[in-house]
């Protein structure tokens, strides 16, 4: 089983005015994708922003990139809020570990195994008729 990945472990980048309590937010959401992945979580960093020029729906901005087992993801999501953001950003970011994880089970299912060369052969000769 993959062991869980720390809050403290999630580099978080601010850009803007961001509240302390987002970015204890984004550590902690990001720490619980660990529970949907049973590869390691080698490297996790978020950066949040918020613009106040921009449109008041897109005015927060988090972003986030996670190396899983030397698969990197990438997510952003735009909202009203920073909350709204990081929860955004956290549910892409699941999206992509539950491919992940399809790909992996797919990569490596069970095969019948193949026949043998000489056999398969054999099965194709057609028999001798003397002339």
């Amino acid at each position: 089983m993959n062991e869980m990945l720390k809050p403290e472990a999630v580099m978080v980048e601010t850009n803007g005015k961001v509240p302390a309590a987002a970015v204890t937010e984004a550590r902690e959401r990001i720490a619980a994708l660990s529970r949907f992945t049973g590869r390691p979580i080698l490297y996790a960093r978020v950066v949040l922003g918020d613009s106040p020029a921009r449109d008041p729906e897109e005015r927060c901005r988090a972003r986030a990139v996670l190396d899983v087992n030397g698969h990197a993801l990438y997510a952003e999501a735009r909202a009203e809020t920073m909350y709204g953001a990081i929860a955004g950003v956290q549910q892409r970011l699941r999206g992509g570990l539950e491919r992940l994880a399809g790909r992996h089970s797919r990569k490596h299912t069970q095969r019948p195994p193949r026949r043998e060369p000489e056999r398969a052969r054999e099965d194709t000769r057609q028999p001798r008729v003397p002339v």
